[in-house]
């Protein structure tokens, strides 16, 4: 027969505002109320299927080890382990104030992937840390348990996951940046023919363009009126996107050239195969009276003129 244990529940002040997240987390989990049919049905269960023995509204009985099944996958571990965190998740789970779900067979279940629980367990038993291989998936167990001091070590030294944390640290500066990474997507999908690439054409919205009258200041005797549309390497403009991005924290500049070299690397990461390339419009202005007479070869100032509105090409390559 397993040894039982009388745990009667405290809470200290400290520690309130400590598992407060994490408790309305659990609401959504496991039942804070038991009827007393259900009292009497557990109390005349075997000891072996004895997981959680509600006596009192606040006292719980625990067996010292403790059988578990994640997501399929068997554990055992004892008692002191899972509540070694009194900020974790699996702390409070622990802590005698909610009914666990078990399978048939008593074993706790914890609806989560059991491939990667043991690097869990084995780091609350002697701080043990995972393989680079797997780093993100125990970072995601880790956030989900509240291990915060397990997610502190992995942000400090995981490479893939410094990486990680960097790309939502530059996502975060950028409204609406999600939404604008789909737009360039669903364009480079619009786009793709037979042909085994297709190119998104992004300029910015409040670019400098030629434009209006202007004057020529090498002869000074013709206005030129300049409205065109601008083409880069005789493509349009597909998107638009602000110049002044308004970074949330304004002692961080974003031009163009970071946001563009930005969303490339994200969707390499995500797996596409895109690269990007700057171009400039080139759309040239020359004062006709000049042409005429050959004088804008001869140093005219400003004539010809050219536009130098510049867009950012993102090539996708489809295999």
């Amino acid at each position: 027969m397993n040894e039982t244990v009388m745990v009667r529940t405290k809470v200290n002040d400290s520690n309130v505002l400590s598992t407060d997240k994490i408790e309305i987390q659990l609401q959504s989990k496991f039942s804070g109320k038991q009827n007393s049919t259900d009292q009497i049905q557990r109390q005349k269960t075997s000891p072996l299927e004895l997981v959680i023995l509600p006596t009192t509204e606040n006292d719980i009985m625990f067996p010292n080890v403790i059988d578990l099944n994640v997501g399929g996958f068997y554990y055992t571990t004892s008692l002191s382990t899972l509540r070694k965190y009194e900020d974790s998740m699996l702390a409070v789970m622990f802590s005698g104030r909610y009914s666990l779900v078990r399978d048939k067979t008593g074993r706790i279940f914890i609806d989560r992937d059991g491939r990667f629980f043991g690097h869990i367990l084995n780091y609350i038993r002697c701080n043990q840390m995972p393989i680079e291989s797997i780093a993100l998936d125990v970072l995601h167990e880790a956030e989900f348990f509240c291990i915060t001091s397990l997610i502190a070590k992995l942000e400090n030294s995981s490479p893939c996951v410094i990486s990680l944390r960097r790309r939502e640290s530059f996502r975060r500066l950028i409204p609406d940046y999600e939404h604008m990474k789909m737009d360039i997507i669903n364009k480079s999908i619009e786009k793709r023919s037979a042909f085994h690439e297709s190119r998104v054409v992004i300029t910015q919205l409040d670019h400098t363009k030629l434009k209006g009258t202007i004057p020529c200041y090498n002869c000074s005797r013709e206005f030129v009126t300049v409205n065109h549309a601008c083409a880069f390497d005789g493509l349009t403009a597909d998107l638009q996107i602000q110049q002044q991005l308004k970074p949330i924290h304004s002692d961080i500049s974003i031009d163009m050239d970071k946001l563009i070299s930005f969303v490339v690397d994200e969707l390499v990461h995500d797996g596409f195969k895109a690269t990007a390339e700057r171009v400039t419009c080139r759309f040239s202005v020359r004062c006709q009276s000049c042409t005429l007479s050959g004088l804008y070869t001869a140093g005219g100032i400003l004539a010809p003129r050219e536009c130098q509105n510049i867009a950012h090409i993102i090539k996708f390559i489809w295999s």
